[in-house]
């Protein structure tokens, strides 16, 4: 029963992703070729910004919302969850509107010490900040009671809307300020439906409410919060560096690239899912959930990290145009990143179980050997330097995460879920990279990993047998 709820929720997440990434490449392939590389990297670096300011609009908000609201729900305590959900709104809308101000404030010192005219953009991405803020918080909110269709059916309306108006805007000549605008609109699209769909199926948990234990949901969320603001940090740092040291150019190559790959790993992320189902489970039961997931995750996330490498230029090519070949390279070092979901298993176990702050040093660390790194390797290779400094610091970030997950639980992954993919991949890799055509690289990859990960016993009949199960309830 519990896998089929997680299968579920996987599809209703993937479809999600898919959905938010495709509509999301759209509009920065229509924006790169549109605005060219200058004003996309003004575009690009504005939102880079605000998404580090935005990390402090959260501060570990949204997934103690899912965390206490999922525990209470499901010792059938609807008066205590929607104690939870009445805290937790109201400190969620304070913190927002006032980084919302100090955003406005402060928009023009930040377009100067980066030394580019991003200050208006600043300024309407202000109001963004408050609307994308609250909408995480009501699809935290939905996700505890292990509905992520309401992530499907959000995202699939605020991100038609932001194709929409981004078309529309800057067609008729808004340009960069319209790509802006055209954000901030379907944000509040994306709230209002989020808001409704709230109301409708789960009101039960608004109308009631009784006393929480703050002290307790202080603890999380101070450790939840510097780790949120620790992990916006670490993904936005080479981005928002890189337009310090380099050109603004600079910034649309590097944004081309990774813009790929987030999609990419958006499509094959599951550990989101978990969070409400890890906070139920306790000793073997936990362990085999863990210990499931991961297998199937890393089989997954091994081979897109190869594959991508091998079509990086027939991808930017495709999307960009031969314009932004010069993050040909740097896209094919931050491929390997692809690998991350898969241990990104990890953060819901600590989540889970309440211990966010086993998820903070290991971050912590990684983070700030993110930030050493790119300011050593930024000015003397560029954005080859940052795609460099981003994968050492992910890699030596994984090997944490994996030594203190064994110390603490006793739950480590078996060697052989590693080991057996990455044979596999690295088989495909070599047989593929003979091929010239994206057209023969695709498929050929796919069959040659299959193949030889079922021969070595990567992928038994068993786990065949138990995926039909799943799929097919």
């Amino acid at each position: 029963m519990l896998s089929r709820i997680v299968f579920k929720n996987v599809l209703y997440n993937s479809s999600s992703i898919l959905i938010l990434n495709i509509t999301g490449l759209i509009v920065v392939i229509f924006l790169a070729r549109t605005l060219k590389p200058e004003l996309f990297g003004l575009y690009s670096l504005s939102l880079s910004i605000v998404s580090i300011a935005m990390v402090f609009a959260d501060l570990g908000i949204n997934n103690a919302a899912t965390r206490y609201v999922a525990d209470a729900v499901s010792k059938n305590n609807f008066r205590l969850a929607g104690g939870y959900i009445s805290f937790l709104t109201n400190f969620k809308i304070s913190l927002s509107i006032l980084l919302a101000i100090f955003l406005f404030l402060l928009s023009d010192a930040i377009s100067q010490a980066f030394n580019k005219p991003i200050s208006l953009l600043l300024k309407i991405l202000a109001i963004y900040l408050i609307f994308n803020s609250l909408t995480a918080l009501l699809l935290a909110i939905a996700n505890a009671m292990n509905d992520f269709k309401a992530n499907l059916l959000n995202n699939t309306v605020s991100s038609i809307s932001k194709v929409i108006f981004t078309f529309l805007l800057v067609l008729i000549g808004f340009s960069v300020l319209g790509a802006i605008l055209a954000v901030v609109l379907s944000t509040i699209i994306g709230f209002v439906y989020a808001l409704y769909y709230l109301f409708k199926k789960y009101r039960f948990l608004l109308l009631e409410k009784e006393k929480i234990e703050a002290k307790r949901v202080f603890r999380f969320i101070t450790f939840t919060a510097v780790l949120s603001v620790t992990w916006v940090v670490f993904a936005n740092v080479d981005m928002v560096m890189i337009g310090y040291f380099l050109t603004a150019e600079d910034v649309a190559y590097y944004r081309a690239g990774f813009s790929i790959i987030s999609a990419i790993a958006g499509l094959i992320a599951i550990p989101s899912v978990l969070l409400p189902v890890f906070v139920k489970l306790e000793g073997d039961d936990l362990n085999r959930a863990f210990l499931r997931a991961f297998k199937y995750s890393f089989a997954l996330c091994t081979p897109s990290a190869l594959g991508t490498m091998l079509i990086s230029a027939n991808l930017i090519f495709l999307a960009y145009g031969e314009e932004y070949l010069p993050g040909l390279i740097a896209m094919q070092i931050l491929s390997l990143l692809l690998i991350s979901p898969a241990f990104g298993i990890y953060g819901s176990i600590f989540s889970g179980k309440e211990k966010p702050e086993l998820n903070f040093y290991p971050l912590t660390f990684s983070m700030l050997l993110n930030v050493v790194l790119n300011y050593l390797m930024i000015p003397k290779f560029g954005i080859v330097g940052a795609s460099l400094a981003t994968v050492i610091s992910s890699i030596v970030l994984w090997s944490l995460l994996v030594l203190i997950c064994h110390r603490e639980f006793g739950i480590k992954p078996n060697l052989s879920f590693l080991a057996k993919p990455l044979f596999s991949a690295v088989v495909m890799f070599f047989i593929a990279s003979n091929l010239k055509s994206i057209l023969l690289i695709i498929p050929v990859s796919i069959i040659v990993y299959s193949l030889v990960l079922f021969l070595i016993r990567g992928i038994t009949k068993e786990d065949l047998e138990f995926i039909r199960k799943i799929g097919a309830s």
